[in-house]
């Protein structure tokens, strides 16, 4: 089914709440279940209808998620505005219910099969017992959709569930069903009628194991940028007064949120001297310690965070921070054409506002092996992690000898519609820039 802008209703919660719908308001689209406070900042009548899409946070809160069958249109217009955001994109899929296939067994459960996809289900239930999954997300971290063994249906104020133990009985339900939610006669039939049919489809020889038996709905994770998140700043800030870094240091998590919200209520009061005091109090204190061990994530476009091993930091103020990682593994280092031991280390520069971090490898002995500048957006940095949007192409120097690395990958990317126009012509740009300085040893 198509959707005309202007007719998709949405429910969002969360950090980013308070901009995307200004945003979403603006484009003509209708807010629905909001908080009263966003009620209140956006100077609507509030409404209680069944939203289209559903928007909220991701777990790490480096972006949103959009649910339903219109989260692409609304996540296509919220990239439009917010260009330095990375889209991951799966169509149908989130609800969706699938014949089990049990593919290995793992430690707190299984890993199914989805039509293709691998699916992780954590449970304790035997093998024998798993009929039918259902998606309930997706773990970047593991790079697999997140399914349950507990089956849902839905239709508009009704719904019920099936239980993978127990056999009882309710009305108007197959067996191992139960009522949930309670709504119209018309939507009792349609539930009923939806249970029926996953429980054939379930029961059937003809459908194969993996085979998917009820379509879900769209599901979207937009993540945002260090630049993006400055640009939902000043959405927010048509609605209610908003310090510049708003989202940035709120997605670093909750202790920093709390802190946020105490220094937008005394701006008032503090006057012109406000962005300093929060510069050289709030915003330095994010920064790592020299000595201290810090995480670092690659979160790539495609729905895989990719966290390296740790670092320690060796040198931290408000423009650079240095780290120094110790190399435990042998193979071969991507693009530099050298065997990797272990003993060998590597220092990585992270310039604030900058589109790369340089990496330069050296030997036990102190030799240098080459270097590694990797294209991505301006890093994000908290006392415990650094995080970016790795933009797959990479510039190398071994020796005199500089090449620009991973740019088929970038096209594909851009592509499978992972990044935009924007960030696209942004990465060619910066690995240009970036060679040029490999080469002339301004780098």
């Amino acid at each position: 089914m198509g959707y005309l802008v202007g007719f998709l209703k949405f429910t969002v919660t969360g950090v980013y709440s308070s901009a995307i719908s200004k945003m979403l308001l603006e484009n003509g689209h209708e807010p629905t279940r909001l908080s009263n406070t966003l009620v209140q900042r956006l100077g609507i009548t509030t409404r209680n209808d069944e939203p289209d899409v559903v928007i909220k946070d991701m777990s790490r809160w480096q972006g949103v998620v959009l649910i339903g069958d219109g989260a692409k249109v609304l996540a296509d217009e919220i990239t439009d505005k917010v260009k330095q955001s990375a889209m991951f994109y799966l169509p149908k899929v989130y609800g969706a219910i699938y014949k089990a296939r049990i593919l290995e067994k793992v430690r707190n459960g299984f890993i199914v099969d989805l039509d293709g996809r691998k699916g992780l289900l954590k449970t304790k239930l035997y093998e024998t017992e798993i009929m039918a999954v259902q998606v309930t997300g997706y773990a970047r971290s593991v790079s697999k959709l997140l399914v349950t063994d507990t089956l849902r249906v839905r239709a508009g104020g009704s719904e019920a569930i099936r239980l993978s133990r127990g056999r009882m009985s309710q009305p108007d339900l197959p067996a191992g069903w139960k009522w949930k939610k309670n709504g119209s006669e018309e939507d009792r039939k349609a539930v009923s009628e939806k249970a029926r049919d996953v429980e054939e489809m379930v029961s059937s020889p003809e459908v194969p194991e993996g085979r998917c038996i009820a379509q879900g709905v769209d599901y979207v994770e937009l993540v945002f940028g260090y630049d993006a998140k400055k640009v939902l700043d000043e959405w927010r800030r048509k609605l209610v007064p908003t310090m510049n870094g708003h989202h940035y240091l709120k997605s670093l998590g909750p202790e920093y949120s709390a802190l946020v919200e105490f220094a937008e209520r005394v701006q008032p009061f503090v006057g012109e001297q406000f962005e300093q005091i929060v510069k050289d109090t709030l915003v330095k204190g994010v920064y790592p310690r020299s000595t201290e061990e810090i995480k670092i994530f690659h979160m790539k476009p495609n729905g895989v965070d990719v966290e390296q091993s740790p670092a320690y930091v060796l040198h931290s103020d408000e423009k650079t921070i240095i780290t120094k990682r110790r190399i435990r593994s042998s193979g071969k280092y991507d693009g530099l054409n050298a065997e990797k031991s272990p003993g060998d280390y590597a220092i990585t520069e992270f310039r604030i506002d900058e589109w790369f971090e340089k990496t330069t490898y050296y030997r036990r002995d102190g030799s240098e092996i080459g270097v590694y500048a990797n294209i991505s957006t301006p890093p994000e940095v908290s006392k415990t992690f650094i995080r970016y949007i790795d933009l797959y192409i990479d510039v190398v120097r071994s020796g005199e000898n500089v090449s620009i690395i991973d740019q088929d990958e970038l096209e594909r990317a851009y592509k499978n519609g992972h990044i935009n126009e924007y960030l696209y012509q942004k990465a060619i740009e910066v690995a240009q820039k970036v060679a040029e300085e490999l080469k002339t040893k301004k780098l």
